[in-house]
């Protein structure tokens, strides 16, 4: 696991990313378009190498309202109910 620092606490917390699956076959894999300005080609791209070089179950895009706000807690809910793997990424 690797540590950051969580932005969207008002004092830098040190956090640690979940535990990576050795595979991506087989599970359900949600892109998250976080709504900047072309994060989408970003995850167009993400999408395609994963049905090339994986199996996954599924792909399920999911984007946020705003970049400027954390996900709405429906949204959270609804990710982590239905998703194996989540990719959130950023372009500039």
């Amino acid at each position: 696991m690797t540590d950051y620092l969580d932005p969207t606490d008002s004092v830098a917390v040190p956090r640690q990313t979940a535990p990576r699956p050795s595979t991506l076959d087989g599970r359900v894999v949600t892109p998250l378009d976080i709504s900047k300005a072309k994060s989408d080609h970003l995850l167009d791209r993400i999408e395609e190498l994963l049905r090339e070089r994986a199996q996954p179950k599924a792909v399920l895009r999911k984007k946020k309202p705003t970049f400027a706000r954390p996900a709405p807690d429906p949204l959270r809910q609804e990710i982590l109910a239905g998703t194996d793997v989540l990719i959130e990424a950023l372009a500039d």
